[in-house]
Parts: C-alpha cells; structure tokens; sequence
C-alpha cells in the first residue's frame, strides 16, 4: 500500500507542476517546496547547537489550533528552536513571519526521498502533526529515525481509509506515532478499534489558542464601529459563494453587513460583488459608501468579531462550516447552515442551544432578526459555559509531553 500511495504522490506532483503554469497557487506551492531545504539549512547554520521541535499544519486552520502551544513552547521550553511547515500557500503566505518561530516553510512533496533528505537535514528532536495531516512517507521516516511524533487535535472519522480499509502498512506507520491527543473520545475509540491505544482525549487547543490570545487592535475596528454608529452589525465570516442565497436574504435587514469571504483573491471578490450590485469593495472605497461592504484584507476576521451584533459563519451551505470558535469567545449570537455534522464543537454548541443552525436562507433571516431584538442572555451563559469546561487542552498536551521526556 506504501508502494502505491508513492507512485500516486508523484504522479500529483508532476500534475501539480504542469498545473502551475496556468495556477497561481500551484505555482506558489511548487516555488516553496524548491527552497524548502535549502530554507531549512541556511537557518540552521545560524544555531548550530540548538535542538529544534517540528510542527506541521496543513493550513491555517490547523495552524490556529496549534498556536497557543507554539506559543507556550516559545515562552516555557526556549532551550528549543520551532520550525514550522504548512502544506498549503493559505498558511504559509501569512504566517511565514509568525512570532516565537524559527523557521517557516512549505513541507516537501511526500516521497520517500524528499523525507529523508528533510529529516537529515533538520534532524528534528520532536514532531508534531496538527488535527489529521497524515504523510506517510515523512512519518515513515521519523520512525526509522526513532524521532517521538505526536499529533495534537487529532480528529478520526470512521469513513477514513485507514479506519474502514485493513491496510497493513498504513496502519503499521499509524501505530508507530508515540501519541495521539484527540478531541473526542469518538476518535479514541475509532483508534483503540484498529489497534492504537496510545491515545489521551484533550479537546480542541484551538480554543485555547483564540481564548488566551489577546485580539489585536486593527485600525478597521475603529472604521467598523463608526460605520455602524448606533446601529446594528452582522459580519459574514468565511463565506462562499455557496452562501450566497443567506446573504442576500439577510442583507434586507437593516444593519451594517460586512462580508469576509474565505478567499479573498481578485476574481473572488468580482464574483461576489457581481451578485450583490448594492456592495462596495473595501480596498476600493472603505465603508463609507455603502451598507454593505466586502472586505478584502487578510488575517483581521478574528480581530472584528467583537464590533459584530451578528455573526454568520460560512460554508454550511458547501463543504463544511468554518471557525465558529473565534466569535464564540465575544459571546455574540452566531448563526450556520446545515453541514456542520463533522465539527463536534459545532454539534454540542447547537445541542446546547449556544448557536443556531438554519436550513434554508429566508430561515436565516427570521433567526437573524429574532437574535438581534433578543438580549441573549441565556445563550451568552451557555456559551461561557462551554468556553470553560473546553479550554485547556494545551495545558494537557505540554504536561504529557513532559511526563514523557520528549520536552
């Protein structure tokens, strides 16, 4: 199975290097993952004694929930240096100057040589994988090497190949992975249920990561809460054009809209103000002209939460939702749409009455306009509660990584 699984990463590079002619991602990705080692050995000619902790996250997603422990590691372990990968130009492109970290780059193409070149060149002391990003090839080859590896915020579903499939080899790379801290007890079981009992249920750390980190002030809040004056204002969190319907039957409440779409490219953005001809683009006249404005600036959504009265967070209507975390901890009432089934904070959040789902778009306009006349009390407690018992996840990963001696 290894041997396919090879065979098949080469053939998508070499479709990923043709597709970069006509890709700008694909051509970001390709250009980072040439200047991976030759990154990865210039700065560690700069600190030549130093033992260095790997940690990997596909995107900027599984970035967020590892960052309060890279901060923490920065702060309670500094004999260490961090080097940090990402997958994805959505990651790297903005964190590639990430504070408490040594190093920033593209992790290479998963081939059993591009692994072992790397890791003889970092010579890592730890590794650590965010969530679910599963090279077999470098965790193939941290094992030859007898390099501890862990994964943090691990989330295992029974549909995954390695869980459904008996695939001997996988499943031996699987098994060889020092620890695994899950975020539900689910995931354990679906480990324990192949064999992999060296699991330790800790939560999501991505909470951890938006609740102790302190929100940044941005120049745009100031714009915001003048734009809004004394009225209301409902921020579309990562949406997609998927979304759209929602939007426009929101967008005949009267309040401030200001749309964040997930991707934020030229084309994107066109695409969205086609169908919203009432909108303005924010790069282009600023939040004056209009009452409803899409904003394409990168990396400020989780430092405007707290100017919104209401929050839509999108992808409900597509592949999934994104982080509702971030606008949890301002306490404000958070709407989303119906595929949220695969994101357990989402799940015990609707349960518990803290958000609200909604299944059509003019559903989601009665309940915007039912939560902005409502004074949430209720729902504010609840998600205090959540905010609570959740946090801490960290905390538990750093002290088992301590027992353990691999820190």
């Amino acid at each position: 199975m290894l041997y396919l699984y090879s065979l098949g990463t080469y053939i998508y590079g070499v479709i990923l290097q043709f597709a970069s002619f006509f890709d700008p991602k694909a051509k970001l990705l390709i250009r980072g993952r040439e200047q991976s080692i030759s990154v990865v050995k210039s700065i560690k000619l700069k600190y030549p004694d130093s033992k260095w902790i790997w940690i990997h996250a596909a995107s900027l997603g599984e970035f967020e929930q590892g960052r309060y422990l890279i901060d923490r590691i920065s702060a309670d372990y500094s004999q260490y240096k961090i080097a940090l990968s990402f997958y994805s130009p959505s990651g790297y492109v903005p964190q590639q100057n990430c504070q408490n970290v040594d190093m920033v780059f593209y992790m290479p193409l998963d081939t059993a040589y591009n692994a072992n070149k790397f890791l003889d060149t970092l010579s890592p002391h730890l590794a650590i994988f965010i969530k679910y990003d599963f090279w077999w090839n470098h965790l193939n080859a941290l094992q030859s090497r007898s390099i501890p590896t862990v994964f943090i915020s691990t989330m295992i579903r029974s549909d995954q190949y390695f869980i459904k499939y008996k695939l001997g080899s996988i499943r031996s790379i699987l098994s060889s992975v020092d620890h695994y801290y899950v975020q539900t007890q689910k995931s354990a079981d679906l480990l324990q249920y192949i064999g992999i009992d060296n699991t330790t249920v800790t939560g999501d750390s991505r909470l951890d990561s938006i609740f102790f980190e302190e929100v940044n002030d941005v120049p745009i809040q100031k714009e915001i809460l003048d734009w809004k004056s004394n009225g209301k204002c409902i921020i579309y969190g990562s949406v997609h054009l998927s979304d759209m319907e929602v939007i426009k039957e929101m967008s005949s409440i009267n309040a401030k809209h200001l749309l964040v779409p997930h991707d934020i490219d030229t084309a994107n953005i066109r695409a969205f103000q086609s169908q919203l001809p009432t909108s303005m683009i924010y790069s282009q006249s600023g939040l004056e002209d209009s009452s409803m404005v899409i904003l394409d600036k990168l990396g400020v959504l989780r430092h405007i939460y707290n100017t919104a009265d209401l929050v839509y967070v999108g992808g409900g209507f597509g592949k999934g939702i994104h982080n509702i975390l971030e606008p949890l901890v301002q306490l404000i009432p958070i709407i989303v749409g119906s595929n949220y089934h695969k994101f357990p904070e989402a799940v015990d959040l609707i349960t518990e009455d803290a958000i609200k789902t909604i299944e059509t778009a003019t559903l989601a306009c009665i309940e915007a306009k039912k939560m902005l006349m409502e004074s949430n009390n209720e729902r504010k407690k609840t998600q205090k509660h959540y905010i609570k018992i959740h946090s801490g996840a960290t905390e538990k990963i750093l002290s088992s990584l301590g027992e353990n001696k691999w820190i």
